[in-house]
Formats: C-alpha cells, sequence, structure tokens
C-alpha cells in the first residue's frame, strides 16, 4: 500500500472513532446549543429594538382602542380593578354625555386632555393625516392633576380583566412612584402612556424568550411567532392583547417541555395551573387551550409521587386545574354582570345567545361563511394591518412574511443533541387534541364576537386577524412534522437577515403613515 493512501485511510479512521466518541457527541452538541441560543439573543435584540423605536414613534392612541386601554391601565395602576358606573357626566373621546349610563371611572382630567389633544386633528381611519410635533409637544407640559377629576367612559375595556393590564399599570405605577423621589419630576399623562407601551414590549420579549428557552425544538417557530409585526405592534401599545399572547406561547411551550420529560421541581405543575387560570380569564375564548395539558403524560410525575401513583396524581392535578380556571371565569364573568352596560340599544347579547341554541347548525354555517369570505382580510391583519386598521404593510411584506411564518412551522422539531435523538413524536392523538383546541377557540372566538352584534345578522362582525396570534402556537403541534432534516445552524444567518429585514418594512410603514417626510 503506497504511504499517501495509507495516510489516507489512517485519518479516515480517526475521523469515524472522534464522530462517535463521548466527548466529540458534548462539543457538538454545544455547537447546536450555540445555534439555538444565538437566535434567542438575536430575538431578544431585535424585539426589544423595534418594539422601543415602535412605541416611540407610533403617535399617542393610535392603536386599536388604545386610550380606552390607557383609561382601564391607569385605573389598575392605582389599585382600582373594577370599574364604576355612572349616569351622566362623563366622557368619552370626542363627545361628553349628560344622561348615558357610562362604565368607566373617575379619573384625572388630564388624561381626557391628553387623548383629545394628542393631535391637531383626528388621525384615525384617514392615512392623509399626519402627526403634527407642535402637539406632541405641547403634551409634555400638560400636569397630570391627580386631584382634578372627571368620570371617563371606557364601556369595553371596562369589562376586561384585570390581569390583561398588569404589566401597562406597573409600567404607569413605576413611573408615577418615582415622582416621589427626589431629581424626578411628576410625570404628564403623556409619560404615563409610553411607560405603559414599553412595559408591554418588555413582557412580549420576555415571554416569547422563555418560550424558546423551554422548548428550543421549536426555535425557528418561537422566532416567527414573536416577530409577527403584528404582534411587535400591539407588544409596542397599551393593548389587553399583549399578556393573552405571551401567555399562550408559555402554555404551549411548557406543554411541549413536560410532554416528553419529569416535571423539574413539585411547583412546576401548579404554576402551570396558575398559568392556565390567568390564561383562561383574560380572554374566554382561548380558554379551550387547557385541553394541551391532555398532552402531558403521567410518567412527567413520577419524581413526584410513587410509580404506581402518577396516573391517578396526573388526573387530580388535571381536575385541580379545570377546577381554578372554571372558577375564575366564572368569578369574574359574576362581576361583569354586575357592571355590564349596552354599547347599543339593538345589541341583546342574551337574544344571541338563545339564537344560537336553537340553531346551531345555523350559526355553525355563518361562522364557516364569514371565516371562509373573510380568509385573506383576516391573514393580512394577522401579520400586520395597524394603527385603527388603517395602516396596512406593503403586500409584499406580507406574502413573504406567510412563507416565512410557514416554513417555520414546516422544519418541526430540530435536533438536541449530537445522538440524533429528538423530544418524543408527537402522535396522531396528540395533533387531535391540539386541533380539537384549535376548533375550538375558534368556535368560541365566533360566538363571543357573534354577541357584539345586532340580533338576525347572518354574518358575524368585529373579527379580526390579530385575535389569532394566540392561536399561533398550536400550529407547531399540529402542522410541524416530528423530525426536521434541516440544520438550525445553516438557518441561522438567513434567519437572522429576514427578520431584521421584517423589523424595518415595520417601522418604515408606520414612519410613512403618520409623519410627512420631505414635506
Amino acid at each position: 500500500m503506497e504511504p499517501t493512501t495509507a495516510l489516507i485511510n489512517l485519518l479516515r479512521s480517526f475521523m469515524i472513532f472522534t464522530a462517535h466518541h463521548p466527548r466529540h457527541r458534548r462539543f457538538s452538541s454545544r455547537l447546536r446549543v450555540d445555534a439555538s441560543q444565538t437566535l434567542r439573543c438575536w430575538f431578544v435584540a431585535i424585539a426589544a429594538i423595534t418594539c422601543l423605536v415602535i412605541a416611540s414613534i407610533t403617535p399617542p392612541f393610535q392603536a386599536a382602542d388604545e386610550y380606552l386601554h390607557f383609561y382601564r391601565a391607569y385605573q389598575i395602576s392605582t389599585g382600582q380593578l373594577i370599574p364604576d358606573r355612572q349616569t351622566g357626566s362623563c366622557s368619552g373621546y370626542s363627545y361628553d354625555f349628560s344622561n348615558e349610563l357610562c362604565l368607566g371611572g373617575a379619573l384625572p382630567r388630564s388624561l381626557l386632555m391628553t387623548v383629545r389633544q394628542a393631535s391637531a386633528e383626528d388621525l384615525r381611519f384617514d392615512a392623509t393625516r399626519k402627526q403634527d410635533w407642535a402637539s406632541w409637544r405641547r403634551l409634555w407640559s400638560l400636569p397630570l392633576n391627580p386631584d382634578d377629576r372627571h368620570f371617563l367612559k371606557f364601556n369595553t375595556t371596562g369589562l376586561h380583566a384585570p390581569i390583561g393590564y398588569v404589566p401597562q399599570a406597573i409600567g404607569i405605577a413605576i413611573r408615577r412612584s418615582l415622582a416621589r423621589l427626589p431629581g424626578f419630576p411628576p410625570p404628564p399623562p403623556i409619560a404615563l402612556m409610553y411607560c405603559g407601551r414599553l412595559a408591554n414590549g418588555l413582557l412580549w420579549t420576555g415571554f416569547v424568550y422563555f418560550a424558546m428557552q423551554l422548548a428550543p425544538e421549536f426555535t425557528l417557530g418561537w422566532l416567527a411567532i414573536g416577530l409577527l409585526p403584528m404582534a411587535l405592534f400591539q407588544a409596542s401599545s397599551l393593548s389587553a392583547d399583549v399578556l393573552t399572547n405571551g401567555l399562550a406561547c408559555l402554555l404551549v411551550a411548557l406543554v411541549v417541555r413536560y410532554r416528553s420529560r419529569p416535571w423539574e421541581a413539585s411547583i412546576v405543575p401548579w404554576l402551570l395551573s396558575l398559568l392556565t387560570a390567568l390564561f383562561a380569564v383574560s380572554k374566554l375564548a382561548y380558554a379551550p387551550m387547557a385541553l394541551l395539558l391532555l398532552l402531558v403524560p403521567a410518567r412527567s410525575f413520577f419524581p413526584l409521587c410513587t410509580r404506581p401513583h402518577c396516573t391517578l396524581c396526573r388526573w387530580l392535578w388535571l381536575g385541580a386545574t379545570g377546577f381554578l380556571a372554571i372558577a375564575s371565569v366564572f368569578a369574574w364573568s359574576q362581576v361583569v354582570d354586575q357592571i355590564y352596560v349596552s354599547l347599543h340599544p339593538e345589541l341583546d347579547p342574551t337574544a344571541q345567545i338563545a339564537g344560537i341554541l336553537a340553531d346551531p347548525l345555523g350559526f355553525i354555517a355563518i361562522a364557516i361563511v364569514t371565516l371562509t369570505t373573510n380568509a385573506g382580510h383576516y391573514l393580512r391583519q394577522f401579520i400586520g394591518v395597524f394603527g385603527w386598521l388603517d395602516t396596512p404593510l406593503p403586500t409584499l411584506h406580507v406574502i413573504g412574511y406567510t412563507i416565512a411564518l410557514t416554513l417555520a412551522v414546516l422544519c418541526g422539531q430540530t435536533r438536541v443533541n449530537l445522538s440524533d435523538r429528538y423530544v418524543r413524536p408527537w402522535r396522531k392523538r396528540d395533533r387531535c387534541i391540539a386541533a380539537l383546541a384549535l376548533a375550538g377557540s375558534i368556535g368560541l372566538l365566533c360566538v363571543l364576537a357573534y354577541l357584539w352584534n345586532i340580533v338576525g345578522v347572518d354574518r358575524i362582525g368585529g373579527l379580526q386577524g390579530r385575535y389569532f396570534i394566540p392561536l399561533a402556537p398550536l400550529l407547531l403541534v399540529i402542522c410541524s412534522p416530528s423530525r426536521s432534516r434541516l440544520k438550525l445552524r445553516s438557518l441561522t444567518t438567513g434567519t437572522i437577515g429576514l427578520a431584521l429585514i421584517s423589523g424595518i418594512s415595520t417601522i418604515t410603514t408606520l414612519v410613512q403613515r403618520y409623519y410627512a417626510i420631505g414635506s
């Protein structure tokens, strides 16, 4: 044998040996972990910067119903969790009411002045109107004057459970508390609005990051959902949907994690129970997603109880979690019954429920027609229609992000170590449960939206694409294959590049919509 051939055979044997050596396996595992960690770090950087920029450049109260969220968040920041009712002497966005029954609260009059003076003209629903800097600058000299109060009307957000406003309320409360320290002037209402926005952005970034850590096998999917332009825009506003979106990601991530491994501590399953209850009460439409808890197997309870009793422990935990979630929803529904104020004389939720029960097949037909007819409209809103639904992303951006999101979901689960060990493959039963949770949530979403429609209509009005964002994590379970042939490390650069392009396009769209550049 020639020396050169012998040397080549020796090197080949060495490479085969080292490929199966445990130390080399650990090193390669670190490489894969580094790829996942790299994407997590890039997600935090891109999401945080994008949220900060969007929160700064979006004019005050130019997210849908943001001024109503502002009133509710401020009320909760003072410790008042349940709004009041008052007849007359109350004010809305543009009008004052002398005889109407209002749901809201006695808040500083400066909040109303800030909302009404945010711009020289109403920017909503008209892309030709732009934010003027003079009005914005004047808001910073408007004092809060917390003792000068007036009853402000927020009939819709007043019905929302307080949990959805906790992050915004914390941001507002922190800024108000800083005013007691030397060197910090009393904050104007506009400063409180920005503090609430930043708190929401921080919460969304943190929740998605934790989801990526809990279930790293779906790193690409979490990245695509976390950087969804509409999700980032909501996270940069005072919307109560941000907490709901974040809890949905955490719920799915925790289920994915613990369906294939035991609980790390005895408190973890009860934290998941609490999270499920908070998620259900934050928005009732997504309560069917609690069915995902059925995916957690009995063997996950083995460290917490003896093996023969694991099945019993699992069912006791599921029962306790279901009871906690139902009790939480029931408790808040009782509060809503006491404070409910009709939004329109022709609205009758009780009659709508009776109609649905009398003809369920007819309602299902209405829901199917509504969803199929408006599917393209909902998809565009799901990807990104900002402001008061008057600022759509470019069509190319919508198409591109839809394709990227689809590919991220279909990539499936990435490898977790060199031995090509994947998390436990998804069974048909698992996918069916997730699909049932998805269908149940969409159905309940249609029912709740239908209650806000005039009795007898043949279409469901009020549904918006952003309402489907909390359901997006379910696609990771339903649609993704159990294994992916794509290597996460090879996709890192391209993924980061696409995320940066999407963020820049989102910011550019908002700047062009709200500011007269070059004029």
